[in-house]
């Protein structure tokens, strides 16, 4: 039976601030969904309420039928993994010293590495293609190469669905690709996935579903990329004209 990441008529916002009300989604192992809209939408807020790192102000996330709410950190982790959108490299830590950061929680940060560990890490820097990286520090890398380090270190955290806020943020075409090309490897391989997207033309290609959300922080639509980014939809989203939208967004 697959696992599934169920937000059941959640609001989301920060002390008595909602942006969000009344959500209703439900994301299985094995599907990507794209959280797409403007800037200043909903989009990360929504993703930190369904990874567990803000309560929600009304309703309750489920994660296997179990309230994130009420989980301990370190049963949270085995759950759920998030990719922040902001990502700094202060320390010359190497690659597969970052990824190994994923296995912290079942340890602490003083404990010893175990064979699973090692292997997790492994497999890790394998599907994220940065084997041949693993002993150089993350200081010296691209910013391609960086985000498919934190990506890596979600994998080995070994949670059974991703939440990254902008994964393609700040890279160029090619890397974009690459790093969208390795989540849908991974959600093929049975993790689930939400994604904060602004990049609509790989949102096309590589969601089951897109959730779509207005400037006015509400939900337009949820469904199949073919069916929510209509030039009706768009032009709600995104206060455009609509001869202007596909130029401009897709």
């Amino acid at each position: 039976m697959k696992a599934s990441l169920e937000l059941r008529s959640v609001s989301v916002g920060y002390g008595s601030t909602r942006v969000l009300c009344g959500v209703d989604l439900t994301v299985e192992e094995g599907e990507l969904v794209i959280l797409a809209g403007p800037n200043g939408s909903g989009k990360t807020t929504l993703l930190k309420t369904a990874g567990g790192l803000l309560a929600p102000l009304e309703g309750e996330v489920l994660v296997s039928g179990k309230d994130v709410s009420h989980l301990k950190l370190k049963e949270r982790a085995a759950l759920t993994a998030f990719l922040f959108q902001v990502r700094e490299s202060p320390w010359p830590f190497t690659v597969r010293e970052t990824v190994a950061q994923g296995c912290f929680f079942r340890r602490g940060w003083l404990g010893a590495e175990t064979n699973a560990d090692r292997e997790a890490v492994a497999a890790a820097l394998e599907k994220a293609e940065l084997s041949a990286l693993a002993d150089r520090p993350i200081t010296e890398l691209s910013g391609g190469e960086l985000q498919r380090v934190y990506i890596a270190r979600c994998v080995a955290q070994g949670a059974a669905f991703l939440l990254l806020d902008e994964p393609e943020n700040n890279l160029d075409p090619k890397y974009s690709h690459m790093v969208l090309t390795l989540l849908s490897g991974l959600v093929k391989e049975g993790r689930g996935a939400i994604a904060g997207l602004h990049d609509l033309r790989l949102a096309t290609r590589f969601a089951h579903r897109i959730v779509l959300l207005s400037p006015d922080r509400t939900i337009i639509a949820i469904g199949k990329p073919s069916d929510v980014l209509t030039g009706e939809n768009l032009s709600r989203a995104y206060d455009l004209e609509p001869k202007l939208v596909r130029e401009l967004v897709l």
